[in-house]
């Protein structure tokens, strides 16, 4: 744990944030921002429910995100039910996104189902307090409010409130970081003297560097496990 701290440490919350401008996820949402130009609730319902079936993909999570972008840019999409049908389609579709199709069908209609239990009218409020969002996003999904998907959807969301806002909030630290394939190696690889879980592992390193954990999870996909795996 302590070789990871001291390679994490040299990175200040400042400069996380624009690493994480960088990231070719968050690069993909803000180019359909940019050009599409949707409307901003339409855009949040976009991402946020792609971000709901991004899991156990058959390509990478940057890939799918930048073929996400690229189907969804030459789409008129304004209602909810418009945004249901494209991402059904496009998921039907998808050379990154080819398991549990219907499974992950079936989380798009529960989503649209559930959907009046998120207030549509106050994403910036959602914005500026991501726990609350993470809460009643839970609801909607009916899932845990720490499960991979939900914790992941909030940082896709917040990715795309920077576009629309055009500032930086802050994760709060009550929300854990998703653990995938590149953060169990890596726990693996700098967690070999100690007996610690893998929650507890990024919990711990998060409030030593005093970053939330979310905010740890770009640079450890994208210069971590790149540079020390």
């Amino acid at each position: 744990m302590e070789q990871l701290y001291k390679i994490l440490k040299e990175y200040s919350l400042n400069e996380i944030l624009k690493i994480e401008k960088s990231d070719r996820q968050f690069i993909a949402v803000n180019k359909l921002y940019e050009e599409k130009n949707f409307k901003n609730k339409i855009y949040f319902q976009l991402v946020i429910l792609n971000a709901l079936i991004c899991y156990q993909l058959s390509g990478n999570g940057e890939d799918y995100w930048e073929e996400f972008y690229k189907y969804t840019k030459d789409k008129d999409v304004n209602t909810l039910q418009q945004v249901k049908e494209v991402l059904i389609i496009f998921l039907t579709n998808s050379k990154n996104n080819k398991r549990l199709v219907n499974i992950k069908i079936k989380r798009i209609d529960k989503f649209i189902d559930n959907y009046s239990m998120l207030n549509n009218k106050a994403f910036e409020f959602y914005y500026k307090n991501m726990d609350i969002f993470a809460l009643d996003l839970s609801k909607v999904m009916k899932q845990k409010k720490d499960a991979k998907t939900i914790v992941f959807a909030v940082k896709m969301f917040s990715y795309s409130a920077r576009n629309v806002f055009n500032y930086n909030e802050i994760f709060p630290t009550s929300l854990g970081i998703p653990i995938d394939s590149r953060l169990i190696k890596i726990y693996k690889k700098f967690n070999k003297n100690s007996k610690v879980n893998i929650k507890d592992f990024y919990k711990t390193i998060s409030f030593k560097l005093n970053v939330p954990e979310l905010h740890l999870d770009t640079i450890l996909w994208n210069i971590i496990s790149k540079e020390h795996l």
